[in-house]
């Protein structure tokens, strides 16, 4: 709706600017001064063979009137077209064909001090001033047209480059001549229009859409220029008041290419958003694709997957039952003796810290019995070590048959040496114990292939009551005293020792 509103609104003020300036320039257009002080209107006074100028005819006044219209009509439109889109493009576009306007404006006999006529002096400033902002407008609009910062650096630092420059030619021009500004002015036109050129030849190597559209437009420029240049030059005409219909014909041949071009890119710009839309479509019906695919792999391999599952998980527990059984087996090895099947010496240590800080928390007896075997070492060396293997393992049975509660253990302390943990056991207890032990081993003796070795041990017996600063350590020393004792005292008997005496000893 905004885009039709400016395209009808353009027409409008196209036909509203070319009536009011056939009307405004009626009298003005073509009345030519010989002298400034008479303020001049008009730039074909630099020509030489112009001497004498009077009134044109009506009909130049008309077609002189319909050009500037024109121009200005053009410039209007892109106004509308600016307002209606918002690309900064057109609105440079539209800066560069106003300030073309009003170079075609001045040229044709419309000065600034027709508007300002107690400003005459500014005359000298009109031409340059205008030649300088439609360029710097034009390269602009490049820069921007094909990207020049992003894809094109050295092309950008070119046309910066050309900026800078003629905005430091500008305050110079104002203090030259008119003659040589308006000079200066053609010839600088003429160079950019050749760097323009070379910069279209660049893009078309680039293989850049527009570039052909933006060669042919500068070309068009060039031309002019160059015939400009000729005929003020060589043959010292004024084409702008000889041939308006020239200059108006290459204005808006201008106009339109350079319209057309940018129409073009926005065609293209348009163009690729539908390609990309398009490729993303596609893109997007591949990725549906393949997710149903997906989803349908993921149903046919389900059931398969399941089952896989099942079966490893059983495979799983299966093995950390066996990992649970042999660990057991393991942790069963490192605690049982392998000769007599009792409970080894690193069991004992740990047991007998747990049964000690137990007897202290519930404050109850702990017994301990040290057992030695009578005589060992005569018995390796009598009947052998298979033999003195055989008593220890008949040892070992006897003393897991004499213990009576799961509380009680029997341990393999070293050697022929051996030692029963009581808990909750007293010191009456534990001789008891002791000695039936005893006696049950000296009253039958030990078959060993075809003969019977006699066998006797001794006892030691110590008790813990809770006594102060007493570790597990201390009622060992004190039960292996007491075996000690029984060994000095002809051996085959129990012995105890309170630990109150070896504390104090």
């Amino acid at each position: 709706m905004n885009q039709k509103l400016a395209i009808v609104s353009a027409i409008f003020c196209a036909f509203v600017t070319t009536i009011f300036f056939i009307m405004v320039t009626d009298g003005v257009v073509g009345i030519r001064y010989v002298q400034i002080e008479e303020h001049l209107t008009g730039y074909s006074y630099l020509v030489e063979q112009t001497k004498n100028y009077t009134v044109v005819s009506q009909h130049n006044v008309f077609t002189n009137g319909l050009a500037i219209g024109g121009a200005f009509a053009l410039a209007l439109t892109l106004l509308f077209i600016y307002l209606a889109n918002g690309r900064k493009t057109i609105l440079l576009l539209c800066g560069y064909f106003l300030f073309r306007a009003l170079i075609l404006t001045v040229l044709l006999g419309v000065n600034i001090t027709v508007f300002l006529p107690n400003f005459y002096q500014l005359q000298s400033v009109d031409i340059p001033s205008l030649v300088l902002l439609s360029e710097l407008f034009l390269l602009w609009f490049i820069t921007l047209l094909f990207r020049l910062r992003k894809d094109y650096k050295k092309l950008f630092v070119i046309t910066k480059s050309i900026c800078w420059a003629l905005l430091l030619y500008l305050p110079v021009s104002f203090i030259l001549s008119i003659k040589v500004t308006f000079h200066i002015s053609v010839i600088i036109e003429l160079i950019l229009n050749f760097v323009l050129l070379g910069i279209g030849v660049y893009l078309i190597k680039k293989s850049q859409r527009l570039a052909v559209l933006y060669t042919v437009l500068i070309v068009i420029q060039l031309i002019f220029s160059a015939l400009n240049i000729v005929s003020l030059f060589w043959y010292n005409l004024d084409i702008y008041s000889d041939s308006p219909y020239l200059y108006s014909s290459s204005f808006w041949l201008t106009g339109c290419i350079t319209v057309f071009t940018l129409s073009r890119g926005y065609y293209y710009q348009i163009q690729d958003k539908q390609i990309a839309e398009l490729k993303a479509l596609a893109s997007l019906e591949k990725s549906k694709k393949a997710q149903a695919d997906l989803l349908i792999l993921q149903e046919e391999n389900q059931e398969q997957l399941e089952s896989r599952v099942q079966e490893r998980t059983l495979e799983l527990n299966i093995a950390l039952q066996e990992l649970e059984e042999a660990n057991k087996e393991l942790a069963e090895k490192n605690t049982l003796d392998e000769l007599t099947g009792l409970y080894n010496r690193r069991y004992y240590d740990q047991k007998v810290v747990a049964e000690h800080r137990r007897s202290r928390r519930n404050l109850t007896p702990l017994s301990l019995v040290v057992i030695d075997i009578d005589h060992f070492k005569n018995v390796n060396d009598t009947y052998g070590h298979l033999a003195g293997d055989e008593c220890l393992v008949w040892v070992a049975k006897k003393i897991k048959a004499s213990l009576g509660r799961v509380t009680d253990l029997g341990c393999r302390y070293g050697g022929e040496e051996f030692c029963l943990i009581l808990p909750e056991t007293d010191t009456k207890g534990a001789i008891a114990l002791a000695e039936s032990l005893r006696a049950s081993i000296a009253a039958q003796p030990v078959p060993f292939q075809s003969i019977e070795i006699p066998l006797t041990i001794s006892c030691g017996v110590s008790t813990y009551w809770q006594q102060p600063d007493v570790m597990p350590a201390d009622i060992f020393a004190a039960a292996d005293q007491a075996l000690y004792s029984a060994k000095e005292n002809g051996r085959n008997q129990v012995q105890k020792k309170s630990l109150v005496d070896t504390l104090k000893s």
